[in-house]
């Protein structure tokens, strides 16, 4: 799921939320949904309706007794700080607005639908990826070391990596990682959501910004199920 739809989930639910004589289910509904999609961004399992983990991609059905050694570049785990929090929030802004102002010059284009459309969805992709990377960044100096956890694991006895410290909503126990059908899935601790949380909300706050004062930016309408990438070695 990409950050423009998070931006529709948002407002479909805020208008939901003013709707519903229960104040209190459309935000339990709403958070959950937040929670799913954080974690599609940095790509890790998410559940379809019966709570069963969904696959993309037949490729990715690794042997589930045969764990590989995760690329550590791509997995919150405790980093020293290279920026601060507000370097950080203010690229964040930065980049919000570059990805508005390209995708209303790309609108205004004069080209064919066809090719406006694959336009806006190349440009999605690259803002999407220039996220992650910041949101790595900025959730990581909250994060356990899962690099150390995963050295002290014998996987002999199962295909989790555990921690010292609960998981969000104690959901999973202390398990930071788990080798699954697609790789490696991170299980976040509840300050690391926070902080993920925090940055995407930066983000959609900037754009939703930029179009109160120069309307709507347009969107892709191109949606395609990506096997989650490659993370381990």
């Amino acid at each position: 799921m990409r950050i423009n739809d998070v931006m529709r989930i948002q407002e479909g639910f805020k208008q939901y939320q003013q709707k519903s004589q229960s104040k209190n289910i459309g935000k339990e509904i709403t958070e959950k949904i937040e929670f799913n999609v954080i974690e599609a961004l940095m790509g890790k399992k998410s559940k379809g309706k019966k709570g069963n983990t969904t696959q993309a991609n037949p490729a990715y059905n690794l042997s589930l007794n045969s764990p590989k050694t995760p690329m550590w570049d791509k997995f919150y785990t405790k980093r020293e700080a290279t920026m601060s929090d507000e370097e950080i929030e203010n690229a964040v802004k930065t980049l919000a607005l570059e990805f508005a102002e390209k995708s209303m010059e790309i609108g205004n284009s004069g080209k064919g639908k066809a090719m406006i459309n694959s336009m806006l969805d190349k440009l999605r992709q690259e803002y999407d990826n220039k996220m992650v990377d910041l949101d790595l960044m900025y959730v990581s100096v909250v994060s356990p070391d899962r690099k150390a956890a995963y050295a002290k694991t014998d996987f002999t006895k199962g295909n989790a990596v555990y921690g010292n410290e609960p998981t969000l909503h104690g959901l999973m126990g202390n398990e930071l990682l788990e080798w699954s059908p697609s790789g490696w899935v991170t299980i976040c601790t509840a300050a690391e959501h926070e902080r993920s949380k925090k940055l995407t909300n930066i983000y959609v706050d900037t754009i939703r910004a930029y179009e109160a004062e120069n309307g709507q930016i347009p969107y892709t309408t191109i949606s395609r199920a990506v096997a989650p990438p490659k993370n381990w070695v």
